[in-house]
């Protein structure tokens, strides 16, 4: 994984923390983007408590970014249901039948940099993260900062590019503000108003997981006559395009592709200690009591 540096001669190592810690101080109304990896993460934190963790803080809200994973799996499901009917067509006028997933945004730039001739069959559609940031703003106010704490460096990537996204901060920076501020989250007692902004997740609260981006997208129409596909690790990248061609397909394929070797649970921003088939359980168990789809 690269390290990211503030562009100056000194190379001195970012503090994102620092700038989350000062939106606060200037009264800004910022709301976080909680990563879907946060039950992994806080396995032994019920939601609530963490948002009343984070809401200490001096944060306005919390919301989960799954809602924007939620969104993107539901123009994907259209984009694959239209491939099908052979209504889904590329630049060159020919039909679309291969599909890469956008969610991953280090996949996205690994396969833009190595694999440019794959570029075209990148989704055409926003992160998961940008369009909860887009979705966010549109519904609370041009007005909020958004600040994404999660186990991705590459959020951070993301922040830097769009205007959408103010700010991205790891999960170990939230441990390290928690301990700064003496909040434990596991022992909060929340409020009645304690719950995720403006409402809760549905089925891509599982994108943290490999596969999880296949399942949520199966929930909005169904992939029948779709051939899908989950990678994880850079490095099977170049295994699975050898010789990929969109031409020969006969039916649509869609790669779900996460550069974190088991999934965004496995970010090197969040905890590596623990067991990754507990996290992978984790994130099963609370999306189990999710509801199928986005009802809005």
């Amino acid at each position: 994984h690269c390290v990211l540096v503030c562009p100056s001669k000194a190379k001195r190592v970012r503090d994102d923390l620092g700038r989350a810690k000062q939106l606060i101080s200037l009264g800004e109304k910022v709301v976080v983007s909680l990563a879907p990896s946060f039950k992994s993460e806080f396995h032994d934190t019920k939601p609530e408590q963490l948002i009343s963790a984070i809401k200490k803080l001096g944060v306005w809200a919390v919301s989960e970014t799954a809602i924007g994973a939620d969104i993107v799996s539901s123009y994907t499901a259209g984009q694959l249901q239209d491939s099908r009917k052979g209504n889904k067509t590329l630049q060159n006028g020919k039909q679309q039948k291969l599909f890469i997933s956008s969610a991953c945004p280090a996949a996205v730039e690994y396969i833009k940099k190595y694999y440019p001739d794959y570029s075209a069959y990148i989704q055409d559609c926003g992160s998961p993260l940008l369009s909860h940031c887009r979705f966010l703003k549109k519904n609370l106010g041009s007005e909020i900062k958004i600040i994404f704490i999660g186990p991705c460096i590459a959020k951070k990537r993301e922040a830097d590019s769009w205007e959408e996204i103010d700010l991205a901060i790891s999960f170990s920076d939230l441990k390290r503000w928690f301990s700064e501020k003496n909040i434990m989250p596991a022992l909060e007692t929340p409020g009645d108003g304690e719950s995720f902004v403006p409402f809760n997740s549905a089925k891509g609260a599982l994108y943290p997981i490999e596969g999880g981006m296949i399942e949520s997208v199966n929930k909005y129409t169904g992939l029948e006559g779709v051939n899908t596909m989950a990678v994880s690790g850079l490095k099977n990248f170049e295994q699975v395009l050898a010789n990929l061609d969109n031409d020969n397909l006969s039916e649509p394929l869609f790669l779900e592709f996460l550069s974190c070797q088991g999934g965004c649970i496995a970010g090197p921003l969040g905890n590596q200690s623990d067991s990754t088939a507990l996290k992978n359980l984790s994130i099963k168990k609370y999306a189990q009591n999710l509801p199928d789809t986005l009802n809005t």
